[in-house]
């Protein structure tokens, strides 16, 4: 059979136009020279017969054949990347990409990993530090770390925990208390600032209580408490580790349970082995940590 099209070249600068409406945008995304990109799509046009593109000073805009080709040609586009991605991945079987955002793969994931390659060292496991929300068999992960306030019915979610942690630094003599908390700067979560439920539930007075700066980002508050800059209210997903070695210490007290949860997003409904045993290894972690965590609880 033989195709209206000649080449498919064309096919993938107008891609990058539609979806940029700029032929500068296209040109740098593509690595080429905005005259290169211009002169693909009018062979395109000139192939088609079609017009695709209103030309107009520092501006263009996709006709209505533009907008129909530019959906067909997205839709062919998307699913020849999902080929690739499940040819690459059957022909990397023990290769396991894992999406994970950023504040977990720092404060969580990478301290454990090393205990992971060690119990399976037929899996190669490859972590992208990603904040963004995407299907992870668009972006070709095989697993998603992500976080939010409802996971998605059936996945694994581990349910967020905030309690008061600080640097030794801070009170040389002794452990901070409730009785003494005030006598401190408190720091917070921007989005996540549970201060006042940890005070109330822990039956603290609140009168004299310092607040200070709110962090957007919980790796920088965890930070912030372990460089003596006050008492942070921080996750305790993040603080575990920093507990565990001594570099942070915990205000005695019940912990706050958060309203937003860590949860895995898998890029098949039927778990490859490597997915199902990395999976589990991290329900296994989670178990270990809580155990941790216990010691240092009401």
């Amino acid at each position: 059979m033989k195709h209206r099209l000649q080449s498919l070249s064309g096919l993938l600068g107008f891609d990058a136009v539609a979806r940029h409406e700029s032929l500068t945008l296209a040109a740098k995304e593509l690595g080429r020279t905005q005259s290169a990109v211009s002169q693909q799509v009018k062979l395109l046009e000139e192939q088609t017969g079609l017009t695709l593109l209103t030309r107009r000073p520092r501006q263009i805009a996709l006709t209505a054949a533009g907008k129909t080709l530019a959906k067909t040609v997205s839709d062919v586009l998307g699913t020849l990347d999902r080929t690739l991605d499940s040819l690459t991945a059957q022909s990397e079987p023990n290769v396991l990409r894992v999406g994970v955002y950023q504040s977990f793969a720092i404060h969580w994931l990478i301290p454990r990993l090393p205990r992971f390659s060690l119990k399976h060292p037929e899996i190669d496991v490859r972590v992208n530090a990603d904040d963004t929300v995407q299907d992870p068999l668009a972006v070709g992960y095989d697993l998603n770390i992500r976080s939010g306030a409802t996971p998605p019915e059936g996945r694994r979610s581990y349910k967020d925990m905030w309690a008061p942690v600080y640097a030794p630094s801070l009170c040389k003599e002794g452990d901070i208390t409730g009785a003494t908390i005030s006598q401190y700067i408190l720091l917070g979560h921007g989005s996540a600032n549970f201060w006042d439920q940890w005070l109330t539930q822990n039956r603290v007075e609140k009168t004299s209580i310092q607040y200070g700066t709110n962090y957007s980002h919980s790796v920088m508050l965890v930070q912030a408490a372990a460089a003596g800059g006050g008492i942070a209210m921080a996750p305790l997903l993040m603080a575990a580790d920093s507990l565990k070695s001594g570099r942070l210490r915990l205000v005695a007290g019940k912990a706050v349970v958060g309203n937003h949860c860590s949860y895995l997003v898998t890029a098949q409904n039927s778990l490859s082995e490597k997915v199902r045993v990395f999976a589990d290894w991290i329900d296994e972690e989670m178990v270990q940590m809580n155990d941790d965590l216990k010691k240092y609880l009401l």
